[in-house]
């Protein structure tokens, strides 16, 4: 009644058709494996993005602003993006932005001034503009680039940037713009005395000047 040996689905070597069928699961494991990581994965970037943006809206950035914030997460390798979106956010920044301006478009640089300023809780602090760590704009005659303070103080602040933004000797006068709400940007004068390609000494003078 019943055949002696058993009836295969495929035809062929039975050895054969049992490597067939345990790659095909094997196959099937693997890309569900896969497929949750990167679903897992991009749950986790849109969490982070979202967490970022909230902290921005509550610093009190503006649309342009966070627009710029979220530039810079997209950019950032998977590690920093948790270190941006949670309790480091504020010290990552400090650290590490100055490269990242390197690469910003002109139009930028006030809008990221301004973010960094309220994103790091500087804006409203009422202390003496240099007396703690921040970015600044320098302005080398016509041209600006975006540095950063590494040295706070009251008559000499160590500033650096990055090289690329900045080819040649500084002038002996320059003016560093901040960000300070609700005044908005302020310029101060000052003279510049050069440490190395990256860092200069900023000699700020005590008058004042809002920018436009």
């Amino acid at each position: 009644m019943f055949p002696e040996k058993p009836v295969w689905i495929w035809k062929g070597n039975p050895e054969f058709v049992l490597l067939q069928l345990v790659g095909l699961i094997l196959f099937f494991y693997y890309a569900f494996r896969i497929s949750a990581y990167f679903t897992h994965r991009y749950e986790l970037i849109q969490m982070h993005r979202k967490r970022l943006d909230r902290l921005a809206f509550k610093a009190g950035c503006n649309q342009i602003e966070r627009s710029l914030l979220q530039t810079f997460y997209n950019q950032l390798d998977r590690r920093h993006r948790v270190l941006l979106a949670h309790n480091h956010a504020k010290e990552y920044l400090r650290a590490h932005l100055l490269q990242f301006v390197s690469h910003l478009d002109k139009e930028e640089e006030r809008t990221f001034l301004s973010l960094v300023a309220k994103f790091l809780g500087t804006a409203r602090v009422k202390s003496p503009i240099f007396g703690i760590r921040e970015f600044v704009l320098v302005h080398w005659g016509r041209e600006s680039c975006l540095a950063q303070v590494v040295d706070p103080g009251v008559g000499e602040v160590r500033i650096r940037f990055s090289p690329t933004k900045r080819n040649g000797g500084p002038p002996s006068q320059t003016k560093v713009t901040v960000f300070r709400e609700p005044k908005g940007f302020l310029s101060i004068q000052g003279s510049v005395e050069m440490e190395s390609p990256s860092t200069f000494y900023f000699h700020p003078h005590e008058k004042r000047e809002p920018s436009e």
